[in-house]
């Protein structure tokens, strides 16, 4: 049995979630993962969005590999890291589903928004005093 609410309990259910997201949001912007290479050879950084932001070299080692093998190495640190700051994100999502729609649906684009959310929807009778839903 769904219990009734009223319009002052959503619009606090509301501003309580909007208050999670943008804390979320905070925390996000300032992830970063940094990983360096089994062989210690090279270690990257990259931020919350996977996106490179540092490569150093630890030695001069690098100059005697052949370039498909530096770059291998290159590659799977840059992959390490990226798969190191997405955990970080997806540990600050919430594992609840919004609408019925998982996070892993969403970053997936599996989800038909225009179903899940339209575009109108009818808020008749929601300005009445003691109104609920």
């Amino acid at each position: 049995m769904q219990s009734e609410r009223t319009m002052e309990q959503i619009a606090a259910d509301f501003a309580r979630h909007r208050a999670a997201v943008v804390e979320s949001t905070r925390r996000m912007a300032e992830i970063t993962a940094t990983v360096t290479s089994s062989q210690g050879l090279v270690t990257v950084t990259v931020g919350n969005q996977g996106e490179l932001t540092t490569l150093t070299f630890n030695s001069q080692d690098y100059r005697k590999m052949p370039p498909a093998e530096l770059a291998q190495v290159v590659l799977d640190t840059i992959t390490r890291a990226r798969e190191s700051a997405l955990q970080q994100v997806m540990g600050l999502i919430p594992t609840t589903t919004v609408a019925g729609v998982s996070l892993q649906d969403m970053m997936q684009g599996r989800v038909d928004w225009d179903q899940v959310l339209p575009e109108e929807i009818d808020i008749t009778g929601f300005d009445r005093p003691g109104r609920t839903v």
